[in-house]
């Protein structure tokens, strides 16, 4: 990697300037998301109310559990949209050359594919979460002591690391087939429902599917799971959420060297 980490700092910095300045400029835009998101979020969580209220707990969870595990996840969630976005947008950059100016510049590709943006709309998917997120912890008496505090931090940073690699692989698919775009409804839609919902909702192959080949159980319902010493059949061992910030690390691993292999395939295809 060329230049030093001072200089790839203040290019990042400056970048993020650029592409906050950017999006206040459309103030009504923002607006609109910061209307539907939290509809959107708070809705979900509502009919979960609703299911457990009429049914008591839902596969072993109660609904301060499930409020705990859903705020969990949008944590990620709304940080892979504020510091990842750039990763969706690989099949367009393909398409349309937008590696070419990337290129030219003595910098290293995959640093400056994930400071081109820095999204706002991410920053609207915390706010659900935190609400969502802090009902559960006060009606289940979370002790916010040092540890878990940075236990907290930990999870959420290898639950982020884990989402952006999914849609790095995923997207870098481009760079072999042209298209990838169409697969990040279905990455989200994974991540969704694997995450938002406990795993013990779904059947026992789908529960391993989610826990080892596409590990999105990492995200949140084994850290809660084990946080909150909920007692219901699983795949993996109580503990196994510790692993979440190495899972995410390697899965985002992965996601690189994806995205380098097919860098090295990109032929400019713009007109």
């Amino acid at each position: 990697m060329k230049g030093s980490f001072s200089h790839y700092a203040s290019v990042a910095c400056y970048g993020a300037k650029l592409s906050l300045q950017r999006q206040l400029e459309y103030p009504a835009f923002l607006l609109s998301w910061g209307l539907m998101i939290p509809i959107q979020y708070f809705s979900g969580i509502w009919m979960l109310h609703v299911l457990s209220t009429r049914f008591e707990a839902l596969s072993g969870w109660t609904f301060p559990q499930i409020a705990f595990l859903y705020g969990l996840a949008l944590f990620s969630h709304g940080l892979q949209v504020v510091f990842f976005i750039p990763t969706w947008q690989i099949e367009w950059m393909v398409t349309n050359a937008g590696f070419d100016r990337l290129i030219v510049r003595p910098m290293d590709m995959l640093f400056q594919l994930l400071t081109r943006v820095v999204n706002l709309i991410g920053c609207i998917d915390l706010i659900p979460g935190t609400v969502i997120f802090l009902y559960g912890c006060l009606h289940l008496n979370i002790p916010w002591s040092v540890t878990n505090v940075v236990l907290l931090i930990v999870t959420v940073a290898g639950a982020t690391l884990l989402r952006a690699g999914l849609y790095l692989a995923v997207n870098s698919l481009a760079f072999w087939t042209m298209r990838s775009g169409s697969l990040n409804g279905l990455i989200l839609e994974i991540q969704q429902r694997g995450s938002m919902y406990p795993l013990s909702f779904y059947p026992w192959f789908v529960q391993w599917i989610f826990s080892l080949l596409i590990p999105v159980a990492f995200i949140s319902f084994y850290p809660a799971a084990d946080w909150l010493k909920v007692d219901v059949p699983r795949p993996l061992p109580v503990g196994v959420s510790l692993a979440t910030p190495f899972v995410g690390l390697l899965v985002f691993w992965i996601g690189t060297k994806v995205f380098r292999a097919g860098l090295k395939r990109y032929e400019s295809t713009g007109s």
